[in-house]
């Protein structure tokens, strides 16, 4: 278990994808100094030099039973040394920047849930583990996330990357989005640039001018081309000149909607152009930074909280009041996502408020993108990346069901802090980690060499393993040493882990599940099932 801790962390911390984001959240006192910590079938210890405590809730209670070594454990039953073996140590070096003393001492380590303990230099030290997203692109902030099947392009203030390989040198930051028009790619960073992948980008002479300022955004409505720049909405003209269709304000965002285009303003105001007229949409008491279309609907994302539009004749109503909301965007369960400047929530239509997935980070204006059911979030501080269909499944019902109490329990839990929106059923916790302590234990005393390919096929499909990290994990080993055991086999990890999820997936299909079903199940696309797997 220790051993599974410490290469937990190490991911946590050093792998350029991170599993999940680890947070300091407490330190806690003790009369007498720390000696370790443990867990025993679910449950947090602590051994001071004068007590055992266990925890409950955020209480420590007493342990009855006394010990008169400096250090308890628990295996089968307690049991007290006078040394920590090495079976559990816990390599405090990966999670060094979160220790908040100067030295670095031997240390322990348990988890319970999304909890995370560490006992080092006679404290004791509390993190929480986000497990529900990854973090990627660390300290850059993220404007704009750009998808194709062979094609990914993160623009960020710092730098544009293509498939994380080239960074390029022709445009040095980016403060619009990537559009594909008709089999081009365009850039608005301020100017516009053809963009030809996978490095060569053409700035475009006409692309901005005088009146317009700074270009934001181009989009395509019928067979015509439209900006957005930051004085003025124009449409495209031969020789890429720019005829203003709206000036005297400060535009946010431009979309097409209704044979038409909105677009809205810093000032509140949105606008509809009917490729004759300018009418007013709505008018809201703070900027509007994002349009979503929907249908015959409008989602406007604005400093006031996030609003639908669905009439002319009525007032935009509030849907969240989730102030600073600078985007949203819907899922296939109908859940509303909306990325603010203080943390990323979701309305669900079971709950009357937005609950928080994502506290206290400042998402950016552009960066929200929902591909199948991966939805990627871009902040000041980085890429974050969740699973809907998995938050749906299985982080969301947890959330609410804490969350079923009156309204007035609802707001003092919120002051609380986004913290109790984190912890998972303990029940289903305990049961899965009892479970897999003994699957590792009958693993590390089987040896490496004896894996069994069918067994492990197993696991894969009853854990849900989709990454060759995850199986390294699961394995309580790295994905160095994975490799090296798997070639005893015959096979990569890789194409053991494809091999299985397709053989899962043709299951599935044959069954009579629908392909988006077995989509999302496995975790790969749709397109790669039917190509292959030969289905139509």
């Amino acid at each position: 278990m220790r051993l599974l801790l410490t290469l937990l962390s190490f991911l946590l911390l050093w792998n350029s994808a991170f599993s999940q984001d680890t947070l300091f959240v407490n330190k806690h006192q003790f009369i007498s100094p720390v000696q370790n910590v443990f867990d025993a079938e679910g449950r947090v210890f602590v051994k001071t030099t004068g007590q055992l405590f266990q925890l409950e809730g955020d209480n420590w209670i007493p342990f009855e039973q006394q010990f008169s070594k400096p250090y308890v454990f628990f295996k089968d039953n307690f049991y007290e040394s006078d040394f920590i073996p090495n079976s559990e140590l816990f390599d405090i070096y990966p999670i060094k920047e979160l220790v908040p003393q100067r030295g670095k001492f031997i240390a322990t380590a348990a988890r319970v849930g999304s909890r995370f303990f560490v006992a080092s230099g006679s404290e004791l030290f509390e993190y929480e583990i986000r497990d529900h997203y990854t973090k990627t692109y660390h300290n850059r902030s993220i404007r704009d996330i750009f998808l194709e099947d062979s094609l990914k392009v993160i623009s960020t203030y710092s730098g544009i990357y293509v498939n994380d390989t080239i960074r390029l040198k022709e445009i040095l930051y980016s403060n619009g989005p990537l559009s594909k028009i008709g089999g081009k790619y365009y850039f608005a960073w301020d100017e516009i640039s053809l963009f030809f992948p996978p490095d060569s980008v053409f700035l475009i002479p006409n692309g901005t001018s005088r009146f317009s300022g700074k270009a934001r955004k181009i989009i395509s409505s019928g067979e015509d081309l439209y900006t957005l720049h930051t004085q003025a909405v124009s449409k495209v003209l031969p020789g890429f000149e720019l005829q203003p269709i709206h000036q005297g304000l400060e535009y946010l965002d431009l979309e097409e909607f209704q044979d038409g285009l909105v677009f809205s303003t810093f000032q509140g105001v949105c606008l509809k152009w009917d490729g004759n007229r300018i009418d007013t949409l709505a008018v809201l008491p703070a900027k509007v930074k994002d349009i979503y279309p929907v249908g015959d609907r409008l989602i406007l994302s604005s400093d006031s909280g996030v609003f639908e539009w669905k009439d002319e004749e009525n007032e935009p109503k509030k849907l969240a009041d989730t102030p600073f909301a600078v985007m949203s965007t819907l899922d296939d369960f109908n859940n509303l996502w909306i990325a603010t400047e203080n943390g990323l929530y979701v309305l669900t239509p079971d709950f009357p408020d937005p609950v928080i997935i994502i506290p206290n980070v400042e998402f950016n204006r552009e960066a929200l993108l929902l591909q199948s059911e991966m939805l990627y979030a871009g902040a000041v501080d980085g890429l974050y990346t969740l699973n809907t269909y998995e938050i749906e499944k299985s982080y969301l019902p947890n959330i609410l069901n804490t969350l079923q109490v009156s309204k007035n329990e609802r707001k003092s839990m919120w002051i609380v802090g986004a913290f109790i929106l984190v912890f998972i059923s303990v029940g289903g916790y305990l049961f899965y980690m009892k479970k897999k302590k003994e699957r590792v234990l009958n693993l590390r005393k089987s040896g490496a060499e004896e894996w069994n390919l069918k067994d492990l096929e197993q696991r894969v499909i009853q854990e849900k393993i989709l990454t060759v990290e995850g199986l390294a994990t699961a394995l309580d080993t790295n994905t160095v040493q994975l490799n090296r055991n798997f070639k005893k086999m015959g096979i990569t990890p890789g194409k053991f882990l494809k091999k299985v999820k397709l053989k899962q997936a043709k299951q599935l299909l044959d069954s009579g599940s629908s392909i988006e079903e077995v989509s999302k199940s496995i975790g790969y696309s749709e397109k790669l099932i039917k190509s292959e797997l030969g289905r139509d």
